[in-house]
């Protein structure tokens, strides 16, 4: 006997907003002055799942390669943009650098899993392909986000110390190889603290929806820890090249830092 699959409906859903009610009621009693962040942010993320969903519906039906991969780059392209305006950061190059350091990490992880790990046939499946790269681009996003401005801050905060050593001698990676090393371990902080309550202090997303949609509980599990170790692996990759080139552009070809960079 197959598991019962439960699909919800729309009545269902709306009844689902339901739940900002007494969140609604919580801010306006304590004027928490929230109330446009509130509905602001479950707005956007309604139009913008309602429109991916029309999206992809049309996307899985054409089932074409480069299609796919241009939906992929889009992606990236949007991650590296989200990246530039949470953190605040503008300097000159910086969304290429971001494009490419998410490119590189998230988009070699997503072609090993599709084409060695899971191997999905044909490698451009979209009903496969797209949402296994959503979570790691998404991943790798937020990694790259801390580790950039980790680095950021620290070097603007420590810019004497760090051309005190230059003028020792030390180069620019030897000046701030300390502060490189804690931007990469804050941006890996996140995935090793969720990769290490999962199972115990709580069930991943990706593992319960599938339950949910009927697959066997061992099953889920062997794709849930298939895309944690991807998502471990393209934060890594990812947040490392993006610290590694964004060392670079800080100073010149002097090894002295780049005023118009840290005078924001």
């Amino acid at each position: 006997m197959s598991p019962k699959y439960y699909e919800i409906t729309m009545i269902g859903l709306f009844a689902a907003y339901g739940i900002m009610l007494p969140l609604w009621l919580i801010v306006q009693t304590n004027k928490l002055a929230l109330n446009r962040d509130f509905f602001v942010s479950v707005l956007r993320m309604s139009l913008q799942l309602l429109a991916v969903g029309y999206i992809l519906k049309y996307i899985f039906k054409i089932s074409i390669w480069y299609v796919v991969v241009g939906v992929i780059l889009a992606m990236i392209f949007f991650g590296a943009r989200t990246v530039i305006d949470r953190t605040g950061l503008k300097f000159k190059g910086l969304g290429l650098l971001l494009f490419l350091s998410m490119l590189a990490g998230a988009g070699a992880v997503i072609a090993f899993v599709a084409i060695l790990v899971i191997r999905i046939e044909p490698w451009y499946e979209p009903r496969y392909i797209i949402p296994l790269a959503g979570m790691i681009i998404g991943n790798s996003m937020n990694g790259c986000a801390l580790a950039l401005e980790r680095f950021y801050n620290s070097v603007k905060e420590q810019h004497g110390l760090v051309e005190t050593l230059v003028a020792l001698g030390a180069t620019s990676r030897e000046a701030t190889c300390k502060m490189l090393r804690a931007s990469f371990r804050a941006s890996m902080l996140p995935t090793l603290s969720n990769m290490s309550g999962m199972g115990i202090v709580f069930l991943p997303g990706m593992m319960t929806g599938q339950i949910l949609s009927g697959m066997e509980p061992l099953a889920a599990i062997r794709y849930q820890l298939v895309i944690m170790l991807a998502i471990l692996g393209s934060v890594a990759f990812a947040s490392y090249l993006i610290l590694i080139l964004e060392q670079r552009r800080f100073f010149d070809e002097y090894h002295l830092l780049r005023s118009e960079i840290f005078n924001q």
